[in-house]
């Protein structure tokens, strides 16, 4: 499959790594404030209309981009790195794998791991209570990258959509920051359009790159769940529960939901997936 690559090369460290439904979020504000209400809409429908889909944000370095481990790998890593039994361990703590490794692991072939181009520090804060002015201490995570390294988001789908909406919408989002916090500098970046090829091997199992909640839940075969909130216009969103990046499935696209924040308008949570064709492991033909 061939698909857009959104980088995103930072100014500055990032609050997080956002998940497509803070890209989706984040996009769909831009483009209010660009053209308003109505051409959100349109922007919207292209996905509801399986016009377009993107992924969540995953790390790159240089010219090697790094995809979410297929959690297939974990079923069966003893066995494909049986001839190097000390980077088991490495491969269970990656997060993510280059992408001709990613190729790879989709074919259930022993593939290498390299070193992540970004830390993740935590920063001490401290706060005044209002009142009394006693003062507490909490940390903030930061995600601070290496030189010539950042992150991006693959996008899939109608041309037309993409350069209308999503490329002034990043323009935009350059200066205003995604994932929280861009009035202090955070979440701040430079855009650059590259396109990417991953080849699929051919099966009837996916891994998805942007968490989903599944229209039929008989789909799923090996996932993880993590729940997602957020904010929109200052109205904080009710966690959802989704299906992870990296988790396994057969075809399911998941859904837009839609939320009732007491706004003018209805608010959409991006919970559709981002399938890539997988091998099924025989650990996992249980689980179908």
């Amino acid at each position: 499959m061939k698909a857009k690559v959104v980088k995103l090369k930072p100014k500055g460290p990032f609050t997080r790594i956002p998940r497509a439904t803070t890209i989706f979020g984040a996009i769909s504000n831009a483009i209010r404030l660009l053209y308003g209400r109505k051409e959100v809409e349109k922007f919207i429908a292209g996905f509801i209309n399986d016009d377009a889909k993107i992924t969540s944000a995953f790390p790159y370095d240089g010219e090697t981009y790094f995809l979410p481990k297929p959690l297939s790998v974990d079923l069966v890593v003893k066995t494909l790195f049986e001839t190097k039994k000390e980077d088991v361990k490495k491969v269970k703590k990656k997060d993510y794998i280059p992408l001709e490794s990613f190729e790879k692991a989709l074919r259930l072939e022993e593939f290498e791991v390299k070193e992540l181009p970004y830390k993740v520090i935590e920063l001490p804060k401290v706060s005044l209570d209002r009142v009394s002015n006693d003062s507490s201490l909490y940390f903030w995570d930061l995600v601070t990258f290496k030189e010539n390294s950042g992150l991006y988001f693959l996008y899939d789908g109608s041309n037309k959509l993409f350069e209308k909406y999503i490329v002034p919408a990043m323009r935009l989002l350059e200066d205003q920051g995604i994932g929280g916090k861009g009035t202090w500098g955070y979440g701040l970046f430079e855009v650059e359009i590259e396109e990417l090829e991953i080849e699929e091997p051919r099966e009837n199992s996916y891994v998805t790159l942007s968490p989903f909640v599944p229209e039929n839940e008989t789909s799923l075969i090996l996932w993880k769940i993590v729940k997602l909130g957020g904010w929109s216009q200052g109205k904080r969103r009710p966690k959802i529960p989704m299906v992870v990046e990296g988790s396994l499935s057969r075809e399911d696209r998941g859904k837009m939901i839609t939320l009732d924040l007491s706004l003018s308008y209805p608010v959409y949570v991006y919970a559709r997936s981002f399938l890539v064709r997988a091998s099924l492991p025989e650990e996992a033909v249980g689980h179908v």
